[in-house]
């Protein structure tokens, strides 16, 4: 070990100490498009010292002696600019950020001082100005100023975006199948079988750029969004070299140090994301899973075997006393001169976090009515408690090879690692027909998913001269992701009060599901390829005009398996004790020459909830960037995307989806003065059924208690957009702009309660419905507060609000359905998972006089459909206020420390139904409030 160390000292003294000189680090872009320039001239000013711009608008000038340096940068049509006074020392590169003006004959060369390169925010916000779609984007200065964790954290920022379950984003109130997910430009599958977009808690906000939501189809993008495409830029290669390391360790008041924190027995590595073995099938079962259909267990003596082949403590909850929560991250970039004008670049990464989330209070209700009925009749009141702890490894190795300044090519890898260790208890009154108190009922809850993603991605970038600056983009990209669930527990039972104050556990199928044990498997392959290419030509006017034009090819494979064990009753078992007492030798298996007179397992894996499918899009597309005058710009085309969708279950059951669509997209900008734009758009896009939708199987969610069944006769849904923008970018980091949108849905996607589906538990199904629309407006302002007093000069507000309006036809049978309950039902409803509003707002303190820094942010959506019933009232997830509030203290350019406060307002979570003006509790718990501290280091 002590070698080891020695060695990394020298190594890290050998990069530190590369570049004995100074270095003038440059990146030239256009000011009216923010686009880089490529093979703009950068040389020292009187000399024949220089360089030119590569395919990302950089120049460097290296092994320049300390000193003052003077820069002249150029490029043909473009105004010269000067910039004097440069400062170079050693070791340490001046990195700038130069604009270039188009030439205009009545100006001469502007000259102006060294100034420190523009933030992050600026820069989105002259991408978003100069866009022909319309976007919203957030920065990572803005991660660390907010004091966001992960993408999931951060991207709520984002005007018209919430969060579902703190994972799944959901853009101007659409639900998570209308929003898909790009890394790094690359299609990014998710990891939950039950969604349709990425959980976005997966990716540490310390491996993220930016990120970038586009609101507006153009035909370059794929066609499978409607609310809103999500890139996720992770870090590029740094200008100088750079080393940081950050950590943080937090308080939870509900979960940290709390000794009757729910968990489960563990294995030595679930810590690092991932079991084992521990929770593994035994190998007494192993003949008998998914894959060996169908293999029933073959006598008594075997059946004995198999029953007392867990072990006797997996069944039951366990107390146990948390740690604070934790969180670390390292980092190292740097870029190196190759060849004479070569360069290499990279940036290393690594991410680890542990949280602890708990509450004791919650409570969970479930009812029934008939027609007629006054109120809701009570099915089960339960008190609920649930321990949860995450754990998240992460790492990132992206590099950059610049051959020369018209040819690169990046690979880009990451990788993530995740485990949820989640323990669930509810107990209190549940019976039919009618709630007997000397008769309760309790259950208990244990899962374990341990997801992993896998991602490489190869992009090239070129610039042919020759062919008028043709540009070449392409990029393969290729994820294995996968999820397991080893040995999902479920154990429920009632608690029987006896005349004389005793208590006596038993079961009963009637009121309870038997104590069952599921393994769940999904394992899915992604392998994303994307060719584009941009032409610049010059329109009548001779103003620059782009013909773009390309294809892509996506091929997806997904497997998933489910094997489920129930335990049978071969007797009316009662006993004095709980979960120990129902696993005990004399009530387990077979007992006296081979009878059964306990309890034991049985096989009840359904062939058709096993399944493997595959999906084939392929699409091709061309599109045009054409200023029709100097204030009208149009952007537009055409993009041609086949599908092919193919799942089959082990039951020969076949969902099958192939279509061409032809989707076009037309937008326009008028520019009003130089600081403000009105844009307009139409395009028409697509949403596909997620291979779980079109899947004929059911599951059963032990942590939300319902059946869901899929259904393979669903449709893809067609959707026709109308987008309006009006943008002012008063100065510098300012915006303001409101938007109003329209959407038309043919064919959506709704999942829906069963009608009398006889089950003890609720049923869902996916179905399609004939019409959707949806409209809305969104209101966006960002302002430095010194117009009210230069003394406020450091403070900053920013606050975006959405409102949103939505409706869907009710078919036939869920209307009569849902009459028989509420004879006044109309035609329409809101569509699933819809807010009727998003709100965020924040106020920011920066001085970099005094190092000292606090940013406060709220978000809140409205009241969202959860659940579709139809005899019973609709469930809504009710509004949930969220304030966080941080403070930092810069003490010098390296060492930053940080206090963070979340959650700070508690909400619950809360579901609920509301009939004849009384409010019914369908679920409701609270996580608790988050204290944290944490110091930053950067060595650069």
């Amino acid at each position: 070990m002590k070698k080891i160390i020695v060695t990394f000292t020298f190594l890290l003294a050998a990069i530190v100490g590369f570049a004995q000189k100074g270095t003038i680090r440059v990146t030239v872009f256009d000011d009216e498009t923010g686009e880089p320039l490529i093979g703009a001239n950068v040389v020292i000013a009187n000399t024949t010292i220089g360089s030119v711009t590569d395919l990302d608008g950089k120049a460097s000038i290296d092994n320049l002696s300390p000193g003052s340096y003077e820069l002249q940068i150029s490029y043909v049509s473009y105004q010269t600019q000067m910039i004097q006074n440069i400062q170079v020392v050693e070791k340490e590169p001046k990195i700038l950020s130069i604009r270039l003006d188009p030439e205009r004959m009545d100006l001469d060369e502007v000259v102006i001082q060294a100034e420190a390169i523009r933030t992050s925010e600026n820069a989105l916000l002259t991408i978003q100005k100069k866009s022909l779609v319309t976007l919203d984007a957030i920065s990572s200065d803005q991660f660390s100023r907010n004091g966001d964790s992960d993408a999931a954290a951060a991207i709520k920022r984002v005007t018209g975006v919430s969060v579902e379950g703190g994972k799944h984003v959901i853009v101007r109130g659409l639900g998570d199948r209308y929003s898909k997910t790009n890394l790094n430009g690359s299609n990014l599958p998710g990891l939950d079988p039950n969604k349709n977009s990425v959980q976005f808690d997966i990716f540490p906000s310390n491996l993220i750029d930016n990120i970038i939501v586009y609101k507006t189809f153009s035909p370059e993008f794929s066609g499978d969004f409607t609310g809103g495409l999500v890139n996720i830029q992770t870090k590029d290669f740094p200008d100088r070299f750079t080393m940081q390391f950050s950590g943080s360790l937090g308080y939870n008041t509900q979960a940290s140090f709390k000794n009757n924190f729910l968990s489960s027995n563990k294995s030595s590595t679930d810590w690092l994301g991932f079991d084992d073995g521990l929770r593994a099938m035994p190998d007494a079962l192993k003949q008998y899973n998914s894959t060996n259909f169908p293999a029933p267990f073959i006598n008594n003596q075997e059946l004995d075997r198999v029953t007392k082949s867990f072990s006797n403590v997996e069944l039951d909850n366990i107390p146990d006393m948390p740690f604070l929560n934790q969180s670390f991250s390292f980092s190292l970039g740097n870029q190196h001169s190759l060849f004479q004008s070569s360069k290499f670049g990279y940036v290393a990464a690594i991410s680890y976090a542990r949280d602890f989330e708990f509450y004791e209070s919650g409570f969970t209700g479930r009812y029934s009515a008939g027609a007629g009925a006054q109120q809701l009749i009570p099915e089960s009141l339960l008190n609920d408690s649930r321990g949860t702890e995450t754990v998240l490894l992460s790492g990132l190795l992206n590099t950059t090879f610049l051959i020369n300044n018209s040819n690169k090519i990046k690979i880009n890898t990451l990788i993530n690692q995740s485990g949820i260790n989640v323990s669930r208890n509810q107990e209190g009154l549940r019976a039919r027909p009618d709630i007997n108190p000397n008769r309760q009922f309790e259950s208990r809850s244990i899962s374990y998913t341990e997801r992993s993603l896998k991602n490489i991605q190869v992009v090239g970038e070129h610039s042919v001269s020759s062919l008028n600056n043709l540009s070449i983009h392409w990029q393969s990209s290729y994820t294995v992701s996968a999820q397991d669930e080893p040995d999902v527990r479920f154990f429920a039972n009632n608690i029987n009060i006896q005349d004389d104050g005793s208590i006596r556990y038993g079961f009963d199928a009637a009121t309870s599901r038997r104590p069952s044990r599921y393994f769940r498997e999904l394992e899915e392959d992604n392998f994303d390829n994307k060719l584009d290419f941009v032409l610049p030509l010059k329109n009548w006017t001779n103003s620059d005009m782009k013909i773009k034009f390309g294809g892509a090819y996506t091929t997806k494979d997904r497997l998933f398996r489910e094997d489920r064990l129930e335990y049978f009753l071969a007797n009316t078992i009662i006993f004095e004790d709980n979960v120990p007492a129902f696993l005990a030798d004399e009530n387990l298996g077979i007992q006296s020459e081979g009878n059964r007179l306990g309890h034991y397992l049985s096989n009840v894996t359904e062939l058709r909830n096993n399944f493997d499918a595959e999906q084939t899009v392929s699409a091709g597309y061309m599109a045009i960037e054409l200023p029709l005058s100097n204030k009208f710009k149009f952007n537009g085309g055409l993009r041609l995307e086949t599908t092919d969708i193919y799942l089959e279950s082990f039951d020969g059951t076949v969902g099958q989806i192939q279509e061409e669509d032809l989707l076009p997209a037309a937008g326009i900008i008028y520019e009003l003065t130089e600081a403000m734009n009105i844009r307009s758009s139409y395009s028409r896009t697509i949403a596909r059924p997620t291979f779980r939708e079109i899947a004929p199987l059911a599951t059963f969610d032990f942590i939300g208690d319902f059946f869901q069944l899929g259904n393979p006769n669903l449709e893809r849904s067609l959707i026709d957009n109308l987008d309006l923008r009006w943008e002012i970018y008063p100065r510098s980091g300012e915006y303001i702009g409101v938007s109003a949108f329209y959407k038309n849905f043919t064919n959506p996607i709704e999942n829906t309660i069963i009608p009398q589906s006889g089950s003890t538990d609720g049923e869902y199904k996916f179905n399609n419905v004939d019409q959707a629309d949806l409209y809305g407006i969104e209101l966006e302002v960002r302002k430095t507060l010194d117009f009210i007093a230069s003394k406020l000069e450091n403070f900053r507000i920013g606050a975006n609000v959405t409102f949103i309006k939505s409706q869907v036809d009710i078919n036939e049978a869920e209307l009569a359905a849902l009459r028989v309950f509420v004879p006044e039902a109309g035609p329409t409803r809101a569509m699933y998972n819809q807010s009727p509003y998003v709100i965020n707002a924040n106020l920011q303190y920066d001085s970099k006089n005094t190092g000292w820094s606090a940013n406060a942010t709220y978000n809140v959506f409205g009241e969202r459909l959860a659940y579709v019933a139809t005899t019973l009232p609709y469930v809504y997830e009710q509004p949930r206020p969220e304030l966080n509030v941080s403070l930092a203290k810069s003490f010098n350019e390296r060492l930053r420390a940080t206090l963070r406060a979340t959650n700070l307002l508690n909400p619950d979570f809360k579901q609920t139904m509301t009939f004849n003006g009384e409010e019914y509790i369908f679920q409701q718990y609270n996580w608790g409030r988050t204290f944290s501290v944490g110091i930053s280091y950067i060595i650069e």
